[in-house]
């Protein structure tokens, strides 16, 4: 059983992701300088660096994609914050959304939970959705229970029916820290949050 986690989808992103050598030589910023928290600042850099993992994986990797597949299912255009591509099939693999995260937020954070529901369950080769939700050190939501539910049981969108979704859910939690004698930030850690990615499991499918 070991054997198989360690090759799961999320722990190979994950990974991928905590991999700091791929920080220091492509944003060096995020771990000396800082950047500013203004505006979409913080956001714009973290797609960036999710599309560098990605490409560092193999991947093809999109910022701000649109799922093309959510207009069919009369759910409206659902933009996932990158999407990583098979290069071969040129079939989408991993769906990922980053939020900024305060109090009081978690409804925000349930509308891309049910972004990733809608892409998982439109689109079959989808090996794994990934929310990453980024606080500034202290923060964190009280309970994402009635956001996990949400994935695990379906919802209701524009007046139609969202299945469970069917594709594992990893959550990550990216805290950002205050620069040392400067109001800017710079990046701390990745924590996974693997309790409710277990509970996220509910009917989706189990890892592949």
């Amino acid at each position: 059983m070991m054997g198989d986690r360690s090759t799961s989808p999320a722990d190979l992103v994950f990974d991928g992701l905590t991999n700091r050598e791929l920080m220091v030589e492509h944003f060096p910023m995020l771990l000396s300088s800082g950047i500013p928290d203004i505006g979409l600042t913080v956001h714009s850099h973290f797609l960036t660096v999710l599309a560098t993992a990605g490409q560092s994986q193999g991947y093809s990797a999109v910022a701000e994609c649109p799922i093309w597949w959510a207009r069919d299912n009369g759910l409206g255009d659902v933009r996932a914050d990158s999407v990583w591509f098979d290069k071969h099939s040129g079939e989408a693999s991993l769906a990922f959304e980053f939020e900024r995260f305060e109090r009081g937020d978690e409804g925000k954070l349930r509308g891309k939970v049910e972004n990733l529901a809608v892409a998982s369950t439109a689109s079959p080769g989808l090996k794994l959705c990934v929310l990453i939700y980024w606080v500034r050190s202290g923060s964190a939501p009280r309970s994402m229970d009635a956001t996990i539910a949400t994935y695990r049981e379906g919802f209701r969108r524009r007046g139609s029916d969202v299945d469970p979704a069917r594709t594992p859910l990893m959550i990550i939690k990216c805290v950002m820290r205050p620069a040392p004698d400067s109001e800017r930030l710079v990046f701390g850690e990745f924590l996974r949050d693997e309790r409710n990615e277990r509970l996220a499991l509910g009917r989706a499918q189990a890892w592949r």
